[in-house]
């Protein structure tokens, strides 16, 4: 193995060295605060997995979608919320091939364990995907079958219940699951960084970065790197709606994987205190990004 295919494994290696360091240092200070930084609000510190934060002193209701940035606030400790499609329908066209993929039902379970971490299990639900020749209209390849898991670690740092700004960091890992051409059959992982800009009349921008460690045809470990800025905002006139926009970038080391940028589009609508209803549209703006993808989704926490 040659030092440049190392390349990526030191990121990684790195990478989970500041994710150790970070949560050290976020248990040490979280260990000695006992109170809140705002005196007025309510001290949350000693609630857990199995002493759940009371429904009158939970934050507001965050989801981790729709668009693909992550909110930085975490579940309330002692509960769970569930967030999945109901149906996302994605078409791509590029080097001759056009792909279509379907997926629905992929809930992504949230538990809250402190009141500042959580622990994720997203499983990847039933999908179906189907290339073909795009002169031709002979099948490339087709597969169909529940997709990977991935399990993360969702970390506040700082702004999980008020405040101008919030930081989050989200470890994760991706253990294959699924049959071939749904999944890549490796284990993958990374670190997810989203910070949080609380403005005035409401808006809120999401600046988020986030560091992979992929495998490629070769086998090789390859470094990918995605970068986020979102803006979401009141739609005017219609109670409990948000609507958001955002530019998705992923770009890697892997010469074969093509970056990616694309445009999104979503907007949720509260149906009540815990349950959130959402519809998105992404639009690829090169040619290796998909196309288009629409999805329509549902968070609900309990």
């Amino acid at each position: 193995m040659v030092w440049k295919d190392l390349a990526p494994l030191r990121i990684a290696a790195k990478l989970a060295g500041l994710a150790i360091g970070l949560v050290a240092l976020s248990c040490s200070a979280r260990a000695d605060d006992a109170a809140p930084s705002d005196p007025n609000a309510p001290d949350k510190s000693g609630y857990s997995l199995l002493n759940p934060t009371p429904d009158d002193e939970m934050r507001k209701f965050a989801p981790d979608r729709p668009t693909k940035g992550f909110s930085v606030r975490t579940i309330d400790a002692g509960h769970v919320e569930v967030e999945m499609d109901t149906f996302n329908d994605t078409y791509s066209k590029y080097l001759g091939i056009t792909t279509h993929s379907i997926q629905a039902l992929d809930p992504n379970v949230r538990i809250g364990i402190t009141n500042w971490a959580e622990f994720d299990v997203q499983l990847n639900g039933l999908q179906s995907s189907q290339s073909m020749d795009s002169g031709s209209g002979a099948p490339v390849a087709q597969g169909i079958g529940f997709g990977d898991v991935v399990l993360r670690t969702k970390m506040n740092l700082f702004g999980n219940d008020d405040g101008p700004v919030g930081l989050a960091i989200i470890p994760y890992v991706k253990l294959p699951s699924s049959a071939p051409v749904i999944s890549n059959g490796a284990v993958e992982g990374g670190l997810i960084a989203p910070l949080a800009l609380r403005l005035p009349q409401d808006y809120l921008v999401t600046l988020m970065t986030e560091v992979d460690a992929l495998k490629d045809d070769q086998n090789h470990r390859e470094a990918n790197f995605v970068n986020l800025v979102g803006v979401s905002h009141p739609l005017p006139g219609v109670e409990g709606a948000n609507a958001m926009v955002e530019l998705f970038s992923s770009v890697g080391t892997d010469r074969a994987a093509p970056p990616v940028y694309t445009f999104d589009l979503g907007m949720n609508f509260r149906l009540d205190q815990h349950t959130i209803v959402d519809v998105g549209l992404n639009l690829g703006l090169n040619n290796a990004a998909p196309k288009v993808q629409i999805y329509t989704g549902i968070s609900a926490r309990f």
